[in-house]
């Protein structure tokens, strides 16, 4: 099938290494959103009806200087909702803020709040959202060096924040976050997908809404997985929701840019994690790094994007391609490594909707000397009009 690249914005690197967990977002309807910080570093989303081919003028959300972005979707929790929900940092009043987009009525904004009240933010903090499946939403972050961080929580969608919850936060900017939906019969339980920098591990922090606390494991050992700061580029660690099997679905490099580095797979509900029986991509040549996943709703089908070829011909991050790989069986086989993109681009940012119908809209950050931009790789023999249900 064929592809195509869109330009959908002119972006800073504020975009990427504030390491905002920021995704694609396709709605019930079939219409793609995109929230992205545009070049005067102010916020914006612009959205597709046409699976990304054309886009409509950006809508803007914010003016000032923002630092980093997270956003989840009602539906990825399961919720019958609508709403696209937004976090953001910036320094000015250097304050993590919250708006939403109603999609099902015209695109409204809800309203900004103040999630929480800072003193200091810098750039290659760390930001995330997410929506439990009670409803409630949770925000992780570390906006300053490790000196003002925590996570909050807010009962009525974000309307007002006022609980403090137990900080799972390390004390390190460096460190990263993904906040996804908890599986057991508490639904105001979510987790944490935890990057730590200074550690070199990667581990799962389950939220225990009842108890206020915490449980860490780790998913991959303390001095096995390096971190690649986000200043320099990111994810390299995706997070998807597995609604049909009441679980989340994690990819993530061991290293960047390495030899023999590993893009592995996880399964994680609420009490197990269970590797994949086959790595993504194993004993890489050099060169590779950045991932998103997405899963088909449709056939379940996994779908893994990551940048440079395996064998090494490209340079990461400056010269590279994005290519995927699909497993039909729950990552027990990986199919072949195919080529998603026409150019070479220098790319420091990667993301996918992670449950999309059809085909896949891949957004990545093309580091363009004289405007750089977010682009987006589509099928081109898209309809025009999907409509389906558990997005």
């Amino acid at each position: 099938m064929a592809r195509a690249e869109i330009i959908i914005g002119e972006t800073v690197s504020n975009h990427y290494n504030g390491a905002g967990t920021n995704y694609v977002v396709e709605t019930l309807n079939g219409v793609v959103y995109q929230v992205y910080v545009d070049r005067l570093a102010d916020l914006k989303f612009t959205k597709s009806a046409d699976g990304g081919l054309t886009w409509k003028d950006p809508v803007n959300i914010f003016t000032g200087n923002v630092l980093g972005v997270a956003v989840w979707y009602d539906r990825w929790s399961g919720i019958s909702g609508d709403l696209i929900h937004i976090a953001w940092y910036e320094d000015a009043t250097d304050d993590i803020l919250y708006n939403n987009i109603n999609t099902a009525s015209g695109d409204a904004l809800g309203g900004q709040t103040t999630v929480f009240a800072g003193n200091t933010a810098v750039s290659g903090g760390a930001l995330s959202i997410v929506r439990g499946r009670n409803g409630d939403l949770r925000v992780a972050g570390s906006i300053d060096a490790g000196a003002e961080d925590g996570a909050w929580s807010s009962a009525d969608v974000g309307a007002t924040w006022g609980d403090t919850i137990a900080d799972p936060s390390e004390g390190a900017t460096q460190d990263q976050y993904f906040l996804l939906p908890g599986w057991n019969a508490d639904t105001a339980d979510v987790m944490l997908i935890f990057g730590d920098a200074s550690a070199n591990g990667l581990s799962v922090k389950r939220y225990d809404d009842s108890a206020n606390s915490w449980a860490e494991t780790a998913i991959i050992a303390d001095g096995s997985w390096v971190d690649f700061t986000a200043p320099n580029s990111f994810p390299h660690v995706a997070v998807a929701v597995d609604l049909a099997n009441s679980r989340n679905i994690i990819v993530a490099w061991t290293a960047v840019d390495s030899l023999n580095a590993d893009l592995r797979c996880f399964i994680i509900d609420d009490t197990t994690i269970t590797e994949t029986a086959t790595n993504v991509v194993l004993n890489s040549t050099d060169d590779q790094g950045l991932c998103a996943i997405g899963i088909e709703i449709n056939s379940g089908d996994w779908y893994v994007f990551y940048c440079g070829k395996t064998d090494g011909s490209e340079s990461f991050s400056t010269s590279v391609q994005v290519y995927y790989k699909v497993s039909t069986d729950d990552g027990a086989t990986w199919g072949a490594e195919t080529l998603l993109t026409s150019e070479l681009h220098s790319t420091q940012w990667l993301v996918c909707n992670p449950r999309f119908n059809g085909d896949a809209v891949v957004a990545f950050y093309n580091a363009v000397a004289s405007a750089p931009r977010i682009m987006v790789s589509v099928s081109s023999q898209k309809p025009y009009a999907r409509y389906q249900i558990g997005i």
